[in-house]
């Protein structure tokens, strides 16, 4: 089951501290506007976990890269092409 951002704040209408984390860090705090839904909403989460105070931190989700799979563009041309 995939789970969004957007979901997890519908169940958690009345948590002060919301904190979403990606990467280790703390990139967007609530309380969280139309824009911040708009822009964060559909990303996929990858646990929730509570905290020491009382709030929540949203992990997104994240997936590995590796470099040997990534296309590079060599020039700024061949980028639009």
């Amino acid at each position: 089951m995939r789970v969004t951002v957007k979901d997890v704040l519908a169940l958690l209408p009345n948590t002060k501290d919301i904190y979403l984390v990606w990467d280790g860090s703390v990139f967007q705090r609530s309380p969280f506007n139309a824009l911040d839904v708009d822009a964060y909403g559909d990303y996929m989460v990858g646990s929730i976990c509570p905290t020491e105070e009382g709030g929540v931190e949203i992990v997104l989700a994240a997936q590995p890269v590796k470099v040997s799979r990534v296309k590079v563009a060599h020039s700024i041309h061949s980028i639009h092409k």
